[in-house]
């Protein structure tokens, strides 16, 4: 007990330091973000960001918090590619209750106890109230109407009803502010189609979420597993053209990517023709070695040559690669790596498309297509590693804005779909392939956990009604009981933050109001209200709760080492029991 009192009577840097990072980024919460520009003073550049993770991606984290901070972020983009809002909000207001607890005399040991039968509470809330998405899917289905008349019919009458739900106590309705109205054109849906799906997971990114939807239908064209998996991830890419209009963004069949207009007249000569490609798993150039090797110790090399030629290593490397590109005609290296600019040079010359930077999962795709097999080294090419069946051709030409020309590669019976995201703003294209990338991780999550939960807010507001049900039972340690008070609290900060960005209420305030009636009338036997008028926005089961694990983990992780930072760890101060060894 000496030790929680020392801890008590002194501040808790670390998790000061994580209230203070999580604070700035409550505009992210929410669909309506707000993005900020990050300023670096020493070179004058600026970059636009509109992410927790793009934030703490551009800013200077020097602390140990501000790092475990963003690498716990990176593991959760990595990932999901959502749900870094929430975990970021929740590790800084989830540190203020550790705080207060802390303040108000309650061991480190309860307080960890605590907080984590609170999570446990909230996680039991997600289980009971997730539904399928079979049934999210039949739900939204009905609601699309087939004319424009009646759509701007229903979105007359959600509107007004939500202006009486506003003033009616505000009852959290909060979906009609991340609404997503699909086009539907006139077609008939199925029963299969995930469109009803992606409007309840759009969060408000429409144009986005319809470029998914887009690739999904593209993809169920070309694959006849589409029944199956819908929509494969690992078969999505991205290529981002600067210079053109938003509308202008759309999908493509095959393996799309920016080449300069000197590679772009390589393409021009190979058009039209059936090519042999080979796939690099590394870098092209001379001094390029794959994880894992190992150069041997204490040993200098001399020459390997009679005559002492002043020709370079590179020089003897390039002409290798070059020969072994004609040996077995190769037109088309793919590498995962950099190319050397000498290198590109010469190919252009014989040319041979050389390009840099494709992803892992294109090389699979184009590895499985065409039969080609992937090497290390460009000199390792035999016969064997030779693929076939690749054909290219100029996309469209960007040179009048950056001197790039976007060019398609494709293999026969491929299901590789890029999304060409393009945007008169060069600074908006990478928020705009963000939101993209989120889209598909959030439709393509769904589809595989079965199940949603309902969003904006309804079911952090069950996690509070929860959390106060608890409060009433009868618990071993009577602290319990403060701490489960302070996160039902830290919830309706969420809660009302949400709503705040989402232009439902003027003021947290107001917000905090309304939510404290909700408690209320459930109290007097009321129940919750979520999508009665059936028109809701929904939430990843899976990566709304490893969000709440990871954000309780760090605060946990940064109690501990404010702990032994305060109190030391040494035989016999009899702590050892209220520390968490990870």
């Amino acid at each position: 007990m000496s030790g929680s009192a020392t801890v008590a009577q002194r501040c808790h840097i670390g998790l000061q330091q994580l209230e203070a990072i999580a604070a700035t980024t409550h505009s992210f919460l929410g669909p309506n973000k707000r993005p900020k520009f990050i300023q670096d003073e020493d070179a004058g550049d600026a970059v636009l960001v509109s992410s927790c993770s793009r934030l703490l991606e551009h800013i200077e984290l020097d602390g140990s918090v501000g790092q475990l901070l963003h690498e716990m972020v990176q593991a959760q983009q990595k990932v999901f590619h959502s749900g870094t809002g929430t975990l970021v909000f929740l590790a800084g207001v989830w540190s203020r209750v550790a705080l207060e607890c802390l303040n108000r005399g309650i061991t480190v040991l309860d307080i960890k106890t605590a907080m984590r039968n609170g999570l446990d509470v909230c996680l039991e809330v997600c289980k009971q109230s997730a539904v399928s998405v079979k049934e999210v899917s039949c739900q939204k289905l009905k609601e699309l109407k087939p004319t424009s008349a009646l759509k701007s019919e229903n979105q007359d009458s959600e509107t007004q009803s939500l202006d009486v739900r506003l003033s009616q106590n505000l009852r959290l309705k909060l979906k009609h502010s991340r609404h997503f109205n699909l086009q539907t054109e006139n077609t008939q849906t199925t029963p299969n189609d995930v469109s009803g799906i992606a409007q309840a997971v759009s969060h408000g990114c429409d144009s986005s979420m319809r470029l998914v939807l887009q690739a999904c239908k593209l993809q169920s064209k070309i694959t006849e597993d589409a029944r199956n998996r819908p929509l494969d991830i690992q078969k999505l890419v991205t290529c981002l053209i600067p210079g053109m209009s938003e509308e202008k963004s759309c999908v493509l069949h095959g393996f799309v990517t920016l080449l300069s207009v000197e590679q772009a007249s390589v393409v021009r000569h190979l058009q039209g023709q059936a090519l042999k490609i080979a796939l690099v798993n590394g870098d092209l150039s001379e001094k390029y070695r794959h994880m894992g090797f190992n150069r041997p110790a204490n040993v200098v090399h001399i020459t390997d040559r009679a005559n002492m030629s002043s020709v370079s290593l590179e020089e003897r490397w390039i002409e290798d690669a070059l020969r072994k590109l004609h040996e077995f005609s190769i037109d088309v290296v793919l590498a995962s790596g950099t190319a050397g600019a000498k290198l590109k040079d010469r190919t252009l010359g014989a040319n041979v498309l050389v390009i840099e930077g494709v992803k892992r999962s294109v090389l699979n795709d184009f590895s499985t297509r065409t039969g080609a097999i992937m090497v290390s080294y460009v000199t390792q090419i035999d016969e064997n590693c030779v693929g076939q069946g690749v054909t290219v051709s100029p996309w469209r030409d960007c040179s009048r804005k950056k001197d790039l020309v976007a060019v398609s590669i494709v293999s026969a019976s491929t299901s590789l779909v890029t999304a060409v995201i393009s945007s008169s703003l060069s600074a908006k294209l990478q928020s705009l392939e963000d939101q993209f990338w989120s889209c598909a991780h959030r439709l393509h999550q769904a589809l595989t956990d079965g199940k949603l939960l309902h969003g904006a807010g309804a079911t952090e507001l069950l996690c509070i009604q929860q959390l106060h049900q608890s409060r009433q039972t009868e618990m071993e340690n009577p602290q319990e009981s403060v701490v489960l008070e302070l996160m039902a609290e830290a919830w309706m900060d969420y809660v009302s933050t949400l709503m705040l960005n989402s232009g439902s209420v003027v003021s947290k305030s107001e917000a905090w109001t309304a939510i404290a009636h909700q408690m209320r009338l459930y109290k007097a036997g009321e129940a919750i209200s979520r999508d009665a008028d059936g028109v809701g926005v929904y939430d990843n089961v899976t990566v709304k709760t490893e969000a709440w694990r990871r954000a309780l983990d760090l605060v946990f992780l940064v109690l501990q080492s404010d702990t032994e930072i305060i109190t030391g760890v040494s035989e016999g101060e009899h702590v050892y029991s209220e520390l968490m060894y990870l």
